[in-house]
Order: structure tokens, then C-alpha cells, then sequence
């Protein structure tokens, strides 16, 4: 009986180490925009590809 209680206060506190290690705060899930590059600053075939209808 007594290596049974043993045994399971191993397991509750092996699992809460295991829950705390997992368990990461996770932001927001969509990335930040960055900032483009419009106009003379893009690459030359940058904006007629991306917007070609």
C-alpha cells in the first residue's frame, strides 16, 4: 500500500512538471504585417506579377 502511494506522488508530480514544461503562453496565432515595398523601392517585376490580372 505504501509503494502505491509512492507511486502515485511520483506520477502527480512527474505529470505537473511534464504540464508545466509543455504549456508555453502563445501569442496572438496571425504574424505581424511588414512594411512593403511600393513604388521605385520594389523589385522590378514585384508589382506587375503580384497584381497581374
Amino acid at each position: 500500500m505504501r509503494i502505491r502511494m509512492i507511486l502515485l506522488a511520483i506520477g502527480f508530480v512527474v505529470s505537473g512538471l511534464m504540464l508545466a514544461i509543455v504549456h508555453q503562453p502563445q501569442g496572438s496565432a496571425t504574424a505581424a504585417k511588414t512594411d512593403r515595398l511600393v513604388g521605385e523601392k520594389a523589385p522590378a517585376g514585384f508589382l506587375p506579377e503580384r497584381f497581374a490580372g
